[in-house]
Order: structure tokens, then sequence, then C-alpha cells
């Protein structure tokens, strides 16, 4: 009895936070639900008829649409490739004994703790500046022409910009991973004659597997929302070379004032997080179960 008395307490207390966390999430949602069968247009106060699903037709069948999806798995695809591979590599080499691993491992994840409107002014001003930037005056003193990241390539200097703020968060959580390996199995294997390689891949990348599910999970979802750094940088240009699904919600909803068009937008973006996130999870859940 008294433990059924403690539950209810404890369900009474809890109650309040999970009420304005519910409407802290389910408010903007059903708004956003609201707008997105309106003709909402900003410039048109006072005239906001119903028009059903005439704006999710419309945000689909924009080209725009068409380039941001593929931006988006660009954007997302190319972050992961690196920061996993870039991570496993860290993980490996800060694993080893060295004088001043402390330093080099704050070093190596301090990063992660930048801004991203930081880190991409930082990239965008002192490195990737084709009259001043780092890289030009690398550049200039090799004899080549400076080539303008941004304009040339905008894409692929995003995914350089987010990919050097979240390779830390991947190495932090491999590193943890590798340290949890028996070291006993690793002595073993390399009297038995195995190289190092042979100890990488048959040993240590096997015992990672999790550790790279959870790092493909985590990032996944933060990476399809990539606003910040495409702001800073490029604005979604040239043209929509650089514009992913978050940019193009941003653009529609307060560039060109439709917000029923954007929050169309908005759902049709949570609906296809939504499912990364629902695959994701399956994947890691069969990944922990093996």
């Amino acid at each position: 009895m008294a433990t059924q008395h403690s539950r209810a307490a404890a369900r009474f207390m809890i109650a309040p936070s999970v009420v304005l966390l519910l409407a802290w999430m389910l408010i903007p949602l059903g708004m956003t639900l609201y707008f997105s069968f309106l003709r909402y247009n900003l410039l048109m106060p006072g005239n906001n008829p119903f028009v059903g699903f005439e704006n999710y037709a419309y945000f689909v069948t924009d080209p725009a649409f068409q380039a941001a999806i593929v931006n988006t798995l660009l954007l997302v695809g190319g972050i992961l490739l690196i920061t996993v591979v870039g991570g496993i590599a860290l993980a490996v080499l800060l694993d080893q004994p060295m004088w001043g691993t402390g330093i080099v491992r704050i070093m190596v994840i301090s990063p992660f703790f930048v801004m991203p409107t930081v880190s991409a002014l930082v990239w965008k001003n002192m490195f990737m500046n084709p009259v001043n930037g780092l890289f030009a005056y690398i550049a200039e003193v090799l004899g080549m022409q400076p080539f303008d990241f941004l304009t040339q390539a905008p894409l692929a200097s995003i995914i350089g910009i987010v990919s050097w703020q979240w390779l830390p968060f991947a190495t932090l959580i491999l590193l943890t991973a590798m340290q949890s390996l028996d070291s006993e199995q690793l002595e073993a294997s390399e009297m038995d004659g195995a190289s190092a390689w042979s100890r990488f891949y048959y040993i240590k990348l096997p015992h990672l597997a999790r550790a790279i599910t959870v790092v493909v999970l985590i990032q996944t979802i933060f990476l399809l929302s990539i606003f910040a750094e495409i702001l800073v940088t490029t604005n979604g240009g040239p043209g929509t070379a650089s514009t992913n699904l978050t940019y193009l919600v941003y653009a529609e909803s307060l560039l060109r004032f439709d917000v029923g068009t954007g929050s169309a937008g908005g759902v049709i973006a949570i609906i296809l997080a939504n499912i990364v996130a629902i695959f994701l999870m399956r994947m890691i859940g069969k990944n922990l179960d093996a």
C-alpha cells in the first residue's frame, strides 16, 4: 500500500514537468500543422484561406526541394564518412601511450565546444577567404591561384566545416569504446604473431561497431538540421548548390514570407527525420542485440 502511495506521489510531482514538456513540443507542432493548411503570406495579412494540401504539393514539386533533398543526403553522408573514419583514426592514435596525452586530447576535443556560427565565421573569413584567407596565402606561396571555396565548392566547404566541428564528438565516443577493450586480448594476439593491421581489423574494429552505430545515430539526427553554417557562409547558394531541407524551409518562411509553404516544408522535414530516426533506432537495436 505504501508503495502505491509513493508511486502516486512521484507521478503527481513529475506531472507538471511532463505537461510542460508536452506543451513545449506539441503546441509549436500543432501551430505548424495548422499554418501548413492555410495560404498564409506575411505580406498579405488577414487573407489566410484554407487550401488543404496545396502548400505540400507546391513545396514537393518545387525544383529547389529536389536539390535540397540531394544536398541534405550529401551533407549527412559526407560528414558521417569523414567523422567516422577520422574518429577511428584519432581514437587509435590517442589510445597509444605518448607524452602530453591529456593536452592532445583536450586540443582534439575542443572544436566541439565552439558555437556553429562562430566556427562558420572563422572558417569563412580566416581560412577560406579567397583574398585574405590562410588557404589563399598558402596557394600564393606555392605559386598557385587562390581557390574560392565557398563559391566554387560550397557544399564540400560546408561538409568540411561541419566535419571539423563534429569530429571531436566521434573521437570521444570511439576513444571511450577503444579504452574498454581488454588489453589481454591484444597482447595474446600480438604474441601469436598478429600484425598491427590484423589486430586493428579483427579485434579493434569489431569492438568499435556499437560505438560507431551510436555515433552515426546521434550525428544523423543533428546533421539533418544543419542551418547556421549554411546561413553564415553561403546563404544556400550559389543558387541552390548548398541549400538543404532546413534552409529551404527558412527561405520559404522568412525570406519569401510564405509561412504556409514553409510550415508544410517543416512538417515534411519532421516526417523525413522521424523515418530516418526510426530506421537508425532499429539498426542500432539489432546491433546491440547481436
